[in-house]
C-alpha cells in the first residue's frame, strides 16, 4: 500500500506543523506501508540529514521561489513581516498556491497512489480539488488550522481576500465534498465546517493533536533547568490577546511583589519575537530576566519542552477554532503549564481535563496570571513545583494514532453513524 503525504512542513522543519505529519509518516511505515512525501525546505536548520529515514520512505523536498524568497527575510523580522503579508494578500489563497501546484504536479507523475493525506494549513492544498489528478475518496484532508470559518471571524485585512471569500468557500465545499475523510484537530473547527456545509457531517472526524509517547512517556526524562524559567515556544502577535504583553505586565508586577526572585526568574523564548516586543520588555524593565533561545530543531524542541519549569501557552479568543499542537507536547512532559486561555473555550475545557485548572487564566486578565506566578514561585521554592496528577492518555499517541489510522484505512467508505465517544464508523 502507497501513502502520498502532501504537507509544507516536515522536520527537520522547526515549523510547529511538521510534528503531526511527522507521527503518521511513523506509523505508516511500522504498518508496512510505502510512504511518499511531498514537502518543502520551509524553516529547515541550515544543515542537517532528513529527521526520519527508512527504505519504504522517500521525502520530496519541492522549492517555490515565492517560500524561498520569505526564507531569506527570515533573518530581517521586519521585512519578513510585510513580505508574508503583501503575498497573502495578492495570492488565492494563500502564499503556497504556486508550491502546492508543483506539488500536484509531482503527484500526477509519481506511482499510483492507495491513500492521499493532505495537511491544511496551507489553504492553497485546497486546489487539489480543481487541478489534476483531482480529489477523490482515497484522499484524507486533516486540518490543524481553520480557513474560510476563521476568515468569517477574523476579516482579512486585504480588500482582495475579502472580496475572494466566496470564492474560497466554493473551493472548499467543491474539494472537501469529495474527499473520502476530513480530519480536524479542534472540534469546533470539526462543527464550524459541517454548520457552513463546507464538510459532510458523515465523512469528517475529530481527532485532537497528540504527543509522541515514545519520546514523552518512554525515554527517561532530561533533568530540569535549575531557574525558575518560564518557557515559551512560538510566536507572539505584535498586539492583543495573543500578544506577551499581558504575560509581561503580569511578571513585572510579580518581580515588583517578590524582589528576592528577581535573580532566579527568567523567561525564555525559542520562536518568533517581534521588535515592537523589545520596546514593552525596556519599559516594563524585563531586559535581565529575557533570555531569547535558539532556534530549535524538532529533537532539541522535545528535549526543551522536557526541560522546561515552567511552560507557557497562550491562546487568543480569536483562535477558538485551533487547538495549539504545543499543548499536547506539554501534556506530554508533565510539566507545570502557565495557560492564558478564553474562559469555557475548547482549549480551557481541555486543559482542565488534563488536571490544570489551577494554573489557567484569562488572556487579558494581568492580575489573575500574577497570583498563579506567585503560586508556582512559592511551589519553586519549597521544591514541590510539579504538573498535576491527572491523566494525559488520552492525547497520547498509543491512543489516538490508532483512531487516526483507521480513518485513513477507511477514508473511501461512506459512514453513517457515530460510534463510541463519537468516532464515526463504516456504515
Amino acid at each position: 500500500m502507497r501513502l502520498y503525504v502532501l504537507t509544507h512542513t516536515f522536520p527537520p522543519s522547526t515549523h510547529a506543523n511538521a510534528k503531526r505529519p511527522f507521527y503518521v509518516v511513523q506509523h505508516a511505515l511500522a504498518r508496512g506501508w510505502e510512504v511518499e512525501v511531498l514537502t518543502s525546505p520551509l524553516a529547515l536548520p541550515r544543515q542537517g540529514e532528513e529527521t526520519l529515514q527508512h527504505p519504504r520512505l522517500r521525502i520530496h523536498r519541492l522549492d517555490d521561489p515565492i517560500l524561498r524568497l520569505q526564507q531569506r527575510a527570515r533573518s530581517h523580522p521586519t521585512l519578513f513581516c510585510w513580505l508574508v503579508l503583501g503575498c497573502s494578500a495578492v495570492m488565492f489563497p494563500d502564499a503556497c498556491a504556486w508550491w502546492v501546484r508543483r506539488v500536484l504536479r509531482q503527484l500526477r507523475q509519481g506511482p499510483p497512489a492507495d491513500r492521499i493525506l493532505a495537511m491544511v494549513l496551507p489553504a492553497s492544498m485546497l486546489l487539489a480539488g480543481r487541478l489534476t489528478p483531482g480529489v477523490d475518496r482515497r484522499w484524507v484532508f486533516d486540518f490543524q488550522e481553520p480557513v474560510s470559518p476563521q476568515q468569517v471571524r477574523v476579516r482579512r485585512r486585504s480588500p482582495l481576500q475579502r472580496a475572494w471569500r466566496g470564492r474560497l468557500e466554493a473551493l472548499e465545499r467543491h474539494t472537501l465534498h469529495r474527499a473520502g475523510r476530513i480530519l480536524f484537530t479542534a472540534r469546533s473547527n470539526q462543527e464550524a465546517y459541517v454548520r457552513m456545509g463546507l464538510a459532510p457531517w458523515a465523512r469528517t472526524a475529530h481527532v485532537p493533536y497528540f504527543y509522541d509517547a515514545a519520546l514523552f512517556e518512554h525515554a527517561s526524562a532530561p533533568p530540569v533547568h535549575p531557574d525558575f524559567e518560564l518557557v515559551y515556544f512560538g510566536t507572539f502577535d505584535w498586539r492583543g490577546a495573543r500578544s506577551p504583553e499581558t504575560f509581561l505586565r503580569a511578571l513585572a508586577g510579580f518581580l515588583q511583589r517578590h524582589p528576592e526572585a528577581r535573580p532566579r526568574t527568567r523567561f525564555r523564548i525559542h520562536g518568533q519575537w517581534l521588535p515592537q516586543h523589545d520596546r514593552l520588555l525596556g519599559a516594563l524593565g524585563l531586559g535581565d530576566v529575557f533570555v531569547r533561545g535558539r532556534l530549535l530543531d524538532y529533537a532539541g524542541y522535545v528535549e526543551e519542552v522536557r526541560r522546561s519549569p515552567v511552560l507557557l501557552l497562550v491562546v487568543s479568543p480569536a483562535h477558538d477554532l485551533y487547538m495549539p499542537s504545543k499543548i499536547v507536547d506539554y501534556f506530554g512532559a508533565r510539566r507545570p503549564i502557565l495557560a492564558l486561555v478564553p474562559p469555557r473555550s475548547e482549549m480551557d475545557q481541555i486543559l482542565r481535563q488534563a488536571g490544570f485548572a489551577e494554573t489557567c487564566c484569562d488572556p487579558l486578565d494581568v492580575d489573575g496570571v500574577q497570583r498563579v506566578l506567585e503560586r508556582l514561585w512559592q511551589q519553586f521554592r519549597s521544591g514541590t513545583l510539579s504538573a498535576p496528577t491527572g491523566s494525559c492518555r488520552p492525547w497520547s499517541s498509543e491512543t489516538l494514532l490508532p483512531i487516526y489510522w483507521e480513518h485513513v484505512e477507511m477514508a473511501p467508505e461512506e459512514v453513517t453513524n457515530s460510534g463510541p465517544n463519537g468516532w464515526p464508523t463504516p456504515g
